[in-house]
């Protein structure tokens, strides 16, 4: 079997390594990188080795984003099957690197990864929440054909206050190529 490269426009993704443990480190410890991730306490470096060794939860899939010009990691992203027989999965991505943030980084992996999980998992659908605070990965997401589907009010609580939950979607056939 043949597998294509998970390459987008800007991105590769790629196994998760070793040797991105010093840069995932700092990213899942910067609170301005955290801010708008289900992430509250700190990260140790043990966490951090362990979460980068543990396989992906199958049948989900977890990546590095590097960069396809410099081979640089700058992020990762997954998606974590949350029905196999409804052909449902949960999409979750962080661009740690804030030298990579609005330079169109997050939406090649997002689409990159959309196109793997609809192509090579079978999925049917992708689903995510995003706090609604977060307007620029809420663009990001209507921009490649993920809808609205709904609300979560007070939905999560960080930083002494509640905020609510968007639940987007995306179908099979609905990602936008470009």
């Amino acid at each position: 079997m043949v597998h294509r490269p998970l390459e987008g426009r800007l991105v590769r993704l790629r196994a998760r390594e070793p040797r991105d443990e010093e840069l995932a480190y700092q990213f899942f410890n910067d609170p301005e990188v955290t801010e708008f991730l289900a992430m509250r306490y700190p990260f140790s470096r043990q966490q951090e080795r362990e979460a980068l060794s543990a396989p992906a939860r199958w049948p989900g899939a977890a990546f590095a984003i590097e960069t396809l010009e410099e081979g640089r990691f700058v992020g990762t992203c997954s998606l974590d099957v949350v029905s196999g027989e409804s052909r449902r999965a949960e999409l979750g991505i962080a661009i740690g690197d804030k030298g990579f943030w609005n330079r169109g980084y997050g939406t090649d992996a997002v689409r990159t990864l959309c196109r793997f999980g609809f192509e090579e998992m079978n999925l049917h659908r992708v689903e995510l929440e995003v706090f609604a605070e977060n307007a620029r990965a809420r663009h990001v997401y209507e921009r490649l054909g993920f809808v609205v589907e709904g609300a979560r009010r007070d939905g999560w609580f960080q930083a002494g206050h509640y905020q609510d939950m968007i639940v987007m979607g995306l179908l099979e056939g609905e990602l936008r190529r470009e």
